[in-house]
């Protein structure tokens, strides 16, 4: 296959679930440095080695482009969470699972490349599913080891340790003369941990 730039210069063929993957790698790094406003398809397209006229064949605007990155990263942290959680010695103790998420949420917070979606939360509506992927593998964590916990409540503990671990995990991260990564996990298992408590307190008299 000749490229579309640069005629001179013959690269492999790639199949589209290939070349949309090269895109999304492409644009993860381009939302990383710039962030969604200051980023342009030029810039995807350049970083993907691409014309900009193949690239708008896979995605047809910036907008639906990065909702498709966001959405493959939700699903890729909610499967890499799913397996914290259910690593040996983990999942039977609820105290080692609400820390073993806690701590996957900082490192991701702690990745450059995941910057493009964690940076400002909730300026684009993309962010719905990706908080909503998470939400249900914390839902599902809470189920397993608090079976007598009825529904709805799951979902709405799963939304109160996530607002809580996104919300102190941005602070955290963007205070270069705060606290370090093991005092930040500390303070938000001590957080989250005694108001799963105090819940618990609560409807066990009620």
């Amino acid at each position: 296959m000749v490229d579309e730039e640069n005629p001179a210069v013959a690269k492999p063929r790639l199949d589209r679930d290939q070349r949309r993957n090269q895109i999304l790698a492409a644009a993860s790094d381009v939302f990383g440095r710039l962030g969604f406003e200051s980023a342009r398809m030029d810039d995807v397209a350049r970083e993907a080695g691409i014309a900009k006229g193949l690239l708008y064949k896979h995605f047809a605007s910036k907008d639906a482009l990065f909702r498709a990155l966001v959405d493959r990263q939700g699903t890729t942290y909610a499967q890499e969470l799913r397996s914290a959680l259910a690593e040996p010695g983990v999942s039977a103790e609820p105290a080692q699972a609400l820390r073993a998420g806690l701590a996957f949420w900082l490192r991701m917070l702690r990745d450059d490349q995941a910057s493009f979606n964690l940076t400002d939360p909730g300026g684009h509506d993309a962010y719905d599913g990706l908080r909503e992927s998470l939400r249900a593998v914390i839902a599902d964590a809470v189920r397993a080891a608090e079976p007598a916990v009825p529904e709805p409540f799951p979902r709405y503990i799963a939304a109160l340790i996530q607002g809580a671990a996104e919300n102190l995990g941005l602070v955290w991260r963007d205070d270069p003369s705060g606290i370090g990564e093991d005092a930040a996990l500390a303070m938000l298992s001590a957080f989250c941990w005694g108001g799963l408590n105090e819940l618990s307190s609560q409807r066990t008299a009620g």
